[in-house]
């Protein structure tokens, strides 16, 4: 607890200590989103709905130079109208460095740090982790981009800490100097927390195959702990309102497979962003 309090002070000090260079922005936003399996089942799935809200700082490369450092920093909260346990908040640091090989093409290597507290104490985790993106115009006003992440989260409750590789890619369109859209692709393999009624006996003797397992009052379900394999397609549109004031959507499709069977999601937002 007290290594946990002392890594919250050194973020909340490294926030307050960041100064504005030329090419840095701030920025702040809110948003209403929901989720339709917030508990990770896999049949059927508790709906739910959230309210978030944000503060960013982000310093990007200026491609004056071949080899250019980048920092971001943000807090985040959100609050969920029915499954109250899981409102949350976060804090996230990521130092980068941005290499432009050919033109305007650039990539970033950014390692990651996040404090992230729960209301459902057992979630709460700190996660370590690195994210290696390339991103390429094609023609005026359309761009490609890949990544690759890689974290480390390690929770209060070992059933929901997780080590996860990621591989995405997207494709975007500038269709005017304030409207775009994206869609994507991302698949990830690595541990996730799933969960089954707990009168369900699929998994013999309790954890059957070496999953770690425990009861949830958060979700009323029995959690597991296993290896899975996650697909997601997601399209974003943004469009820009009035100076420095930017309306966006997302909607993702998921699914997750493992052995005890496929859990799909669908999650989304609406938001508004003001940059200053």
């Amino acid at each position: 607890m007290i290594r946990r309090a002392n890594f919250v002070c050194f973020i909340i000090g490294f926030l307050l200590a960041v100064s504005q260079p030329a090419y840095a922005a701030w920025e702040t936003g809110g948003k209403v989103g929901f989720d339709s399996n917030v508990n990770r089942a896999v049949d059927g799935g508790d709906s739910d709905t959230y309210l978030g809200g944000y503060l960013q700082y982000s310093r990007e490369a200026t491609g004056e130079t071949r080899v250019d450092w980048t920092f971001s920093a943000s807090m985040e909260g959100n609050v969920f109208l029915k499954n109250n346990d899981l409102s949350n908040g976060s804090l996230t640091l990521a130092p980068g460095l941005t290499f432009f090989p050919y033109l305007t093409w650039s990539i970033n290597v950014s390692p990651f740090v996040q404090g992230r507290a729960v209301a459902d104490s057992d979630q709460s985790a700190v996660a370590f982790g690195a994210k290696v993106s390339l991103k390429q115009p094609i023609g005026k006003n359309v761009y490609l981009g890949e990544y690759y992440v890689y974290t480390d989260s390690r929770a209060n409750q070992d059933v929901y800490s997780y080590t996860e590789n990621t591989l995405g890619i997207y494709l975007g369109v500038n269709w005017t100097r304030t409207f775009f859209s994206e869609v994507g692709y991302e698949y990830s393999h690595g541990d996730s927390f799933r969960s089954i009624p707990a009168t369900t006996t699929t998994v013999s003797g309790g954890r059957g195959r070496g999953k770690q397992q425990q009861f949830s009052s958060t979700f009323g379900n029995v959690v597991f702990k296993e290896k899975v394999d996650r697909h997601s397609f997601g399209a974003t549109a943004g469009i820009e309102l009035a100076p420095s004031l930017f309306s966006n959507f997302s909607y993702t499709y998921s699914t997750l497979k493992g052995d005890l069977g496929t859990s799909i999601d669908h999650t989304g937002y609406i938001g508004l962003s003001y940059h200053f």
